[in-house]
């Protein structure tokens, strides 16, 4: 159902020049995480390793991704106009359930462990990759950046926590980092149907509060080959979008460690 059209201008008409910057050093490398990058900003801080997620403007040989960007600028009926018609049948059920939403917009590293023992539940049962130290560290400093969000719907009559997001944020985007829940793990029909409302209801409540909150965009996180993940995304309305994922690196050290991580992904 891919009728969106693809922007060619990565919505660089609407948002400025923010950007957001995580520094760390692992033992003698200094590596900078870079979100965000769009045209005419300053210089990026030297670094012996640079990873770029979500840029909007292509730099040197990053890989080329499509996302799917949503305008919040527009009215909460247009938004909701757009929504597949499975997701505003849904979203309407969803008042007939007991569902709690809980902002952590300000989490704590408590949340972000609570987060991480959800989420590696639910990779295990989907075959992807786990929440490992390395992100949880990414998350710690987004949190000291103030850059970090978390949301997450509860059943209200059993305090079951039924799914996660977690969210790169700042004033003008919302980038979906992850979302999370435990549908396969459930064999019951009523409990699989009950999962599937919540999470398409946290996300369109996600939308509003980023809306509400003067967000300009909200970026899904990445359209992948998952043709079920892909597929509940596009419902979601919005335009297709390219972006640009990869390291960049000029220093011995950091082109030997990112030969050791293509090693790595090769080996599985």
């Amino acid at each position: 159902m891919e009728s969106q059209k693809l922007v060619e201008k990565n919505f660089n008409r609407k948002v400025g020049d923010t950007i957001i910057l995580v520094k760390r050093k692992i033992l003698n490398l200094t590596l900078v995480n870079c979100y965000f990058l769009k045209t005419g900003e300053a210089p990026l801080p030297s670094a012996h390793l640079i990873g770029f997620s979500h840029a909007y403007r292509p730099v040197n040989q990053l890989i080329k991704q499509t996302t799917l960007l949503i305008d919040l600028t527009k009215s909460e009926e247009q938004l909701l106009k757009e929504l597949h018609r499975t997701n505003r049948k849904q979203i309407r059920q969803a008042t007939k359930f007991d569902f709690q939403i809980e902002i952590i917009d300000q989490p704590t590293i408590a949340n972000i462990r609570e987060f991480q023992s959800f989420y590696n539940e639910f990779a295990v049962n989907t075959n992807t990759y786990k929440c490992g130290a390395f992100h949880v560290k990414t998350m710690e400093l987004l949190i000291e950046s103030n850059n970090l969000l978390i949301t997450r719907i509860v059943n209200g009559f059993s305090n079951e926590i039924l799914g996660y997001q977690v969210y790169i944020t700042d004033k003008e985007t919302a980038l979906s980092l992850y979302s999370a829940s435990h549908f396969r793990l459930k064999n019951d029909s009523i409990d699989k149907r009950m999962l599937s409302i919540a999470s398409r209801y946290l996300t369109w409540q996600n939308i509003l509060y980023f809306k509400g909150r003067k967000n300009l965009i909200y970026d899904m996180g990445g359209l992948t080959t998952n043709e079920n993940i892909r597929n509940f995304k596009m419902e979601f309305g919005g335009e297709i979008s390219e972006v640009y994922s990869g390291y960049e690196t000029t220093s011995l050290l950091g082109k030997l460690v990112l030969w050791g991580r293509t090693i790595k992904l090769r080996k599985g």
